[in-house]
């Protein structure tokens, strides 16, 4: 059996540590990864919701669908993993040219307020708040961590040669060759907490909660 096939298998261990830490490590991974890597791992996330949901949350990230998806399946995980890094690279370009608050939370334009100007429907757009208020933050956040995705890139991608500098549960939790592949490693639990990082670099959202 591939180490990926076992990796996906195996999920009872993770099950052991909080929905907050696993919820910790997800959003550490998302400032971390290649967005390639994101969308890839969000697309088998958001697979294991309900068509329900993902209706719910395509309809929230529709602004940045673009003319030739108007027709896509309002329902279809790798169209909503599309979405989902649009709008976070719209947010974080906001953020960089000043555009977000310190939680990321769009603000409003006071010039295109004082003219009436129509705010662009995008700035309206946050994605941790947008799967929290869904209910469905902890299951995608399980199913991340857990992506054949991420374990590829932390055993044979780019993360492989990066494990090092990272949080310690990284290589205990995705290096086969860390304590082995059945003792720990892909095959242990998510022990511990909240290590770093955020999708802004510290924590959550770079200090202090979702926001």
């Amino acid at each position: 059996m591939s180490v990926f096939a076992r990796f996906r298998r195996r999920r009872t261990p993770y099950r052991a540590t909080t929905d907050e830490e696993r919820i910790a490590r997800y959003v550490y991974l998302l400032g971390t990864l290649p967005a390639s890597v994101i969308e890839s791992a969000h697309a088998t996330a958001f697979a294991d919701l309900p068509p329900a949901r993902r209706r719910e949350l395509f309809e929230q990230l529709r602004p940045f669908l673009a003319e030739s998806e108007r027709d896509t399946a309002a329902e279809d995980p790798t169209v909503i993993a599309r979405l989902v890094r649009r709008a976070e690279a719209h947010r974080a370009s906001r953020a960089s040219a000043g555009g977000a608050d310190a939680a990321g939370r769009p603000l409003p334009s006071a010039t295109a307020t004082a003219v009436g100007v129509d705010v662009d429907p995008r700035d309206g757009v946050d994605v941790r708040s947008m799967l929290l208020s869904a209910g469905v933050m902890g299951i995608v956040a399980d199913q991340f961590l857990v992506s054949s995705s991420i374990a590829a890139y932390y055993t044979v991608g780019a993360g492989s040669l990066q494990l090092d500098a990272a949080p310690a549960w990284v290589g205990e939790t995705y290096d086969p060759g860390a304590v082995g592949l059945d003792g720990g490693g892909i095959d242990g639990a998510f022990g511990g907490g909240f290590d770093a990082g955020g999708f802004d670099g510290g924590g959550f959202d770079g200090g202090g909660g979702f926001g």
